[in-house]
């Protein structure tokens, strides 16, 4: 089991893709670009889990950050969010079985 220094070192590891996280993740909208690198992003957030956890909890400050979104507003971004994460694992796996 890693000891605290070592979690804190692999934590500060992620926290400049953290913090390119919570720029997009703060934007009206997203060009391709941008919503290319979120989704890379989040892939990789799905492969480690410790990235994962800070992207939940970047995830709290985004909201929090952002009074304005109503509830409603909220789940509809993540229902997109999630049609996104969706279509890039098929298109992942799909590429996967080409090969």
């Amino acid at each position: 089991m890693p000891t605290s220094d070592e979690w804190l070192g692999s934590a500060l590891a992620y926290r400049s893709t953290v913090y390119e996280y919570c720029q997009l993740a703060l934007r009206p909208s997203l060009d391709q670009v941008g919503a290319e690198r979120m989704g890379e992003i989040l892939q990789q957030a799905a492969a480690e889990p410790l990235l994962n956890l800070l992207i939940d909890e970047a995830d709290g400050l985004v909201a929090r950050l952002q009074p304005c979104l109503c509830e409603q507003h909220l789940h509809q971004q993540q229902q997109r969010l999630r049609g996104a994460i969706d279509a890039l694992w098929v298109n992942e796996l799909l590429a996967t079985c080409v090969r």
